[in-house]
């Protein structure tokens, strides 16, 4: 039996970065972009998508948000979501019935 295997088979959930929070905290302790980047050890255009919530969170970056101040002071509720339900697949399986 073939069994697909690599990062596509596994199914783990998805999480998006609640940009506008993070931001938000951002702005209340004076920080830029760059510096909140530098603090979780990752580039700032790679933190910009994340923001924009254009990439989703690797289980390493969440880490480094519950760890790093000043993020850590959020709950992880506060700083990430799962993304909504994709409407495309929804219409897909209405044409099918």
């Amino acid at each position: 039996m073939n069994t697909p295997s690599g990062p596509s088979s596994c199914s783990r959930p998805a999480w998006l970065l609640r940009g506008n929070r993070v931001r938000a905290r951002l702005g209340r302790c004076h920080m830029t972009l760059t510096e909140g980047a530098a603090r979780l050890g990752v580039s700032r255009s790679y933190f910009s998508q994340l923001l924009a919530g254009r990439r989703t969170l690797s289980p390493k970056v969440r880490r480094r948000l519950l760890a790093c101040p000043p993020f850590c002071e959020l709950a992880a509720t506060d700083l990430w979501h799962e993304p909504p339900e994709d409407p495309g697949d929804e219409e897909v399986t209405r044409g099918a019935a």
